[in-house]
């Protein structure tokens, strides 16, 4: 009797302690938000975990990454035989683990991000341009992600590093370098690149996965819902918690979906993959006061306008001035590809005093200066 009364117990604390597991993994970042929706502009989010995936954090402590944890410079991430993991980075842009990879951030700062891939592979979805520079280490060489799109890197068996732009351009190692554009792979060794054609028609089970998510994600985004949303945004806003000129949009964390999903600031955008974001900062009708920002989120300066703050991007060796006038998102409008996406209302720029305020697209604009237009899924030059 007394056997089966321990039995028993035993079955009925492993159950528990495996539900609560699953609990956390879904409810993490619900629980913190309060509400429905969780707004985030950082790197390093957890958003997807799959089978045996390990952290080594920056105390020494080995543990198991689970959905909703928050990721630090240094952190280890590594996955087993069956695990995948797919971690946010700049709002937009995510990389998706393989089995039997590591990875690691040696940056997580938003125009300047930095990561170390030390083995396996990884997909990358990316969303960047002049402002935001995007760079992956492997052992043997760095590769610079210059232009928005899709792309694959493996560390080889002897330790270099192979990037494949299944869509847009890329970098090995530093400006100078030659330009990988779509279609090619480049192997790097140390100062050797070789550069060659590769079949985009041929994907494997890590192409198929990366893209079935990028797929799911953009349905989560098309749900958002605006009233509870539209709350979030300017409760989190008023905390200082995002600002039209740091970044293309926002990570919203959805509690139905239980994951998060990115808000670009840009009308009418798609992801890399091509999928369409069915809902946009400007779907929102947010109040006046939160498209009406100068550009660094305080007074513009008397007698003019607040000059930039410039540097220099390593990967294109072109000036990037996040702090200028322009917002980023509206500079990388036409590079994303504009998605045939149904929408009710359209964003406006016009000027004011000394800089360009965004008005809310309810409002009937005095004049107008510019209204961001590119063309549907933009080919690669």
């Amino acid at each position: 009797m007394r056997k089966n009364f321990l039995n028993i117990f035993t079955i009925s604390t492993i159950i528990f302690v495996l539900s609560a597991v699953a609990f956390a993994q879904d409810s993490r970042a619900a629980s913190a938000a309060g509400s429905l929706y969780l707004i985030s502009a950082n790197a390093g989010g957890v958003n997807y975990v799959e089978g045996k995936v390990a952290v080594k954090q920056n105390n020494g402590r080995n543990g198991y990454l689970i959905k909703g944890d928050k990721l630090e410079v240094g952190e280890k991430v590594s996955t087993g035989a069956d695990g995948k993991a797919e971690i946010l980075l700049n709002p937009g842009s995510y990389v998706r683990l393989a089995e039997n990879s590591e990875f690691e951030f040696k940056t997580t700062s938003l125009d300047d991000l930095q990561l170390k891939l030390n083995r396996g592979s990884a997909m990358f979805e990316v969303i960047t341009a002049d402002d935001f520079s995007f760079a992956v280490n492997t052992p043997k060489g760095k590769f610079y992600i210059v232009k928005s799109g899709v792309y694959r890197i493996d560390v080889l068996g002897d330790g270099s590093g192979k990037i494949a732009v299944w869509k847009g351009k890329a970098k090995a190692g530093n400006s100078e370098a030659a330009e990988i554009k779509s279609g090619r792979e480049a192997i790097v060794n140390g100062n050797q690149v070789a550069v060659r054609k590769f079949d985009r028609d041929d994907k494997d089970a890590l192409e198929a996965w990366s893209k079935t998510r990028a797929k799911e994600l953009a349905k989560v985004n098309s749900r958002l819902e605006r009233n509870n949303l539209r709350n979030t945004l300017v409760n989190s806003f008023n905390r200082s918690g995002w600002n039209l000129y740091d970044s293309y949009g926002l990570w919203v964390f959805d509690r139905f979906s239980g994951n998060y999903c990115f808000l670009p600031f840009g009308y009418g955008w798609s992801s890399p993959y091509g999928y369409g974001f069915g809902r946009d900062i400007w779907y929102l009708r947010l109040p006046r006061f939160i498209y009406y920002q100068p550009p660094t989120g305080g007074q513009p300066p008397i007698g003019g306008q607040q000059p930039p703050i410039a540097t220099l991007n390593p990967a294109t060796g072109k000036i990037r001035s996040n702090q200028s006038a322009v917002p980023p998102f509206q500079k990388v409008q036409n590079d994303v590809g504009r998605a045939p996406v149904e929408s009710d209302v359209t964003p406006t720029l016009f000027p004011s005093q000394n800089f360009p305020r965004i008005s809310a697209p309810s409002s009937p604009p005095p004049a107008v200066l510019t209204t961001p237009t590119g063309p549907v899924g933009k080919g690669d030059n």
